[in-house]
């Protein structure tokens, strides 16, 4: 009985999803990673409607309190039903502004790379939102894309895209690095400034630290390189663990090719970092 209350029946499927109910019940289940009743309940229709401040599914989604992995599959099921990632509401935010100030990482990755960058009505990208708040994990997801040679798209000279996009402000003047360190986050705005000053030359190398930065590195790199755990936990910062080699390899990655880097303890806290 309680099945046929909270489930209505699937053959009077065309009788629901279409009430701003629908889109909070909807975004709810996504929250809660329900891909069963998601995939009930959500139509194209439903996907790409929005309440009164414009908010859509993806974007309601977005600024919740906290997402579980589950929420992967859902998304992208709404992806596929025609979620718009570039939608914006009332404010010009979209579900990337929403997701990096709440430092949702999970759902950010999941954004196409030009839903990244779009601005909202204060002229905000979600890499300055993610400034602001101090979402660390948002903030270097979208830094470190731009490592990647794809998106460097000046071959001769290179870094021409990557410039460009670290280098936008805001209407008062202020890059990302700028408003972190105007909202108090110190240690994320050296993190931004430093990752402003790496060259991506037009083969995809990656140089451009400093000596000093370049010790620590290698440091790293080496107590990866030789298993030694206990010594990395103790090493690894928040700002240290994602210094790029001129391959863009970090620590993590030099230790997941060591096979004697068993210590579970070591991915959480490097995955935490």
């Amino acid at each position: 009985k309680l099945q046929k209350l909270t489930q209505p029946d699937p053959n009077n499927r065309a009788s629901v999803g279409d009430s701003p109910a629908d889109l909070q019940t909807l975004a709810q289940l996504v929250i809660r990673g329900d891909f069963g009743r998601v995939r009930w309940l959500a139509t194209r229709q439903l996907v790409t409607s929005a309440d009164a401040a414009r908010r859509t599914v993806l974007m309601l989604v977005a600024d919740a309190s906290e997402t579980l992995v589950q929420i992967e599959k859902c998304i992208l099921y709404l992806f596929e039903l025609g979620a718009n990632p570039k939608a914006a509401d009332v404010n010009g935010d979209t579900a990337a502004h929403l997701a990096a100030r709440r430092d949702h990482l999970r759902l950010l990755t999941l954004l196409s790379f030009d839903a990244k960058w779009l601005r909202n009505d204060n002229g905000a990208t979600p890499l300055m939102e993610a400034a602001r708040t101090g979402s660390w994990k948002c903030a270097k997801h979208l830094l470190h894309l731009l490592r990647q040679y794809r998106f460097n798209e000046c071959r001769q000279h290179g870094n021409l895209k990557r410039s460009r996009l670290l280098g936008l402000q805001n209407p008062e003047g202020r890059t990302a690095s700028g408003l972190a360190r105007l909202s108090g986050h110190a240690e994320l705005a050296s993190y931004i400034e430093r990752e402003m000053r790496l060259v991506v030359n037009a083969v995809g190398e990656i140089n451009g630290l400093t000596a000093q930065v370049e010790a620590d590195r290698q440091e790293l790199q080496r107590l990866a390189k030789t298993g030694d755990s206990a010594e990395l936990r103790r090493a690894a910062t928040c700002g240290s663990c994602d210094l790029p080699d001129s391959s863009g390899r970090t620590a993590l990655m030099w230790a997941a090719q060591n096979s004697s880097c068993g210590d579970e303890a070591l991915w959480e806290q490097l995955v935490q970092l």
